[in-house]
């Protein structure tokens, strides 16, 4: 069973995390910041609470002294540099609390397993690094002809990369040239700084003796990765370091999926948090407007009063509405899924928004090819999914500041495509909607599938969130980016019908790579 500590000063905070882990029938021990010295070496994630400057400075030293442990600092306030400093000292994850006990219990509990997560990929890694060390000692030492440590390197499916104490390159095996582009012949005695982005306190930390875990970026022309990497020290007959050991490797998809991963579980249970809310206010509601109704029976029409009332009624309806649209998203059908045509239903959607096209003066247009396979899916769903998408448009086009001057258009296009998934090759359909509108503002870009997030004054902040629900439930994924010459794009890839004959085909036209 996972076991966490939580260093805070503050009883609220720490009472709210420590609430989160007993929920998931996880153990938890909390500390003063004076006693953080009594946490055992073996606990799974440490909770830190940063309030001020000097919390990173002890955030820091903490993660010196844990380096096998991920570390989560939670803040009260949303302070962006606070943020980013307590990533510089070595955080693995930061939990902003913002007083909303729902959201700050999701947040919680969505960092507890990240933390479980990290916890296990670390120990693993440093397992393995162990194993290389040993190796590599036998192979000095000339204990035992038969193993080869290099051969063994080699060998390894996981990129490794051997150095000096002056953090040159000694060797490495193919999986590291690949990642990093370059023959062992061109990198052996050059320094690991010139390509690999890692900081270098943590390998003069390394060379003192010590090991340390985290995650960079790497551009690797075509397609950037993010690399998770491990650093070892490497010690000689006397004791003494005279190295170090680097294993990393694309972490990438890893990443991604731990990221919808998580999305799909606030997802469901912000779902289960709106269907109870929904539940005990709707009862009410319905008190409140067989009330607002008796009362206009006994109101002169042509009152003040009247319309007073009435405008309490209507209050009412649009509170209901929402209640609705809650309890759509919190009970959504799993779809039915059977063979759908892509170009029939954008068609449909495209034919009941006819007269919106017309009065906003924008020009529809669809590219579906005729050869585009079925599709996966439950028809009345994806119906959903693409008129809200073109209702989002049509707004987007026709509110823009200069929407009477500028032309308006929107395009819809699919093609078929491959999705790497586990490796293995799989017939996908990727429908895309572009506008030539405002596009989306990037400080909000990461949020607008979030539920009840919305930039709309009457909106409620669920229309993409059901949008993404339906997609992940159909096994697709739904993606909103902006394009360079102005507007948004919507793309969205569902499991296509494929014959299995024309798999092979399929894969040499495709236009997505596995790191898709």
């Amino acid at each position: 069973m996972p076991n966490f500590a939580i260093i805070s000063d503050s009883s609220q905070s720490a009472a709210l995390i420590q609430h989160a882990i007993s929920t998931q029938t996880f153990k938890s021990s909390r500390f003063a910041r004076s006693a953080a010295d009594q946490i055992s070496s073996d606990v799974d994630a440490i909770y830190f609470e940063v309030s001020r400057q000097s919390d990173i400075d002890d955030l820091e030293l903490l993660q010196y002294r844990f380096y096998l442990t991920p570390i989560v600092a939670f803040l009260k306030s949303d302070e962006t540099s606070l943020i980013v400093k307590a990533f510089r000292a070595g955080a693995s994850d930061v939990v902003s609390l913002s007083g909303d006990v729902s959201r700050d219990f999701i947040e919680v509990v969505n960092s507890i397993y990240r933390a479980v997560r990290k916890r296990q990929s670390l120990v693993a890694m440093h397992q393995l690094s162990q194993n290389i060390y040993a190796l590599a000692q036998l192979e000095e030492a000339h204990l035992s002809p038969e193993v080869s440590a290099n051969r063994f390197i080699q060998q390894m499916e996981q990129a490794v990369v051997v150095l000096d104490k002056s953090l040159h390159i000694i060797s490495l095996n193919s999986s590291a040239e690949k990642i990093i582009g370059e023959d062992e012949s061109y990198l052996r005695g050059k320094r690991i700084s010139l390509f690999l982005n890692i900081p270098e306190t943590q390998l003069q930390y390394v060379l003192q003796g010590h090991s340390y875990r985290g995650e960079i970026f790497f551009r690797n022309d075509p397609h950037p990765v993010t690399l998770g990497y491990s650093l070892s020290a490497r010690i000689d007959e006397t004791g003494k370091p005279n190295g170090a050991i680097l294993l990393f490797k694309d972490i990438t998809r890893e990443k991604q999926r731990r990221q919808e991963e998580e999305k799909a579980e606030k997802m469901q249970t912000l779902g289960e948090i709106a269907a109870a809310i929904s539940h005990e206010v709707k009862n009410p509601l319905a008190g409140i407007k067989s009330m607002v109704q008796a009362i206009l029976f006994d109101v002169p029409p042509d009152s003040e009063t009247h319309q007073y009332i009435k405008r309490i009624g209507a209050e009412v309806d649009r509170i209901n509405k929402f209640i609705e649209e809650t309890f759509a998203f919190a009970r959504h059908r799993k779809p039915k899924l059977v063979r759908v045509s892509v170009a029939d239903v954008v068609q449909s959607v495209a034919q009941l928004l006819a007269q919106n096209f017309k009065n906003g003066q924008i020009e529809l247009s669809v590219n579906i090819p005729p050869e585009l396979p079925n599709i996966k899916a439950d028809s009345d769903q994806i119906r959903q999914v693409i008129l809200n998408i073109m209702l989002n448009a049509i707004e987007a086009l026709t509110q823009q500041p200069n929407a009477k001057e500028k032309p308006k258009r929107l395009d819809v296009f699919a093609k078929q495509i491959i999705y790497f998934i586990d490796g293995e090759p799989t017939p996908f359909v990727e429908l895309n909607f572009q506008d030539n509108g405002p596009g989306i503002p990037e400080s909000i870009l990461a949020k607008v599938f979030d539920p009840f997030f919305t930039t709309k004054p009457n909106g409620t902040g669920l229309g993409l969130a059901i949008c993404f629900k339906i997609v992940s439930e159909h096994h697709g994924r739904i993606d909103i980016s902006n394009v360079s010459e102005g507007g948004a794009l919507v793309t969205i890839k569902l499991p296509a019908f494929a014959p299995p004959s024309n798999l092979t085909s399929s894969i040499s036209n495709a236009a997505l790579s596995s790191t898709t």
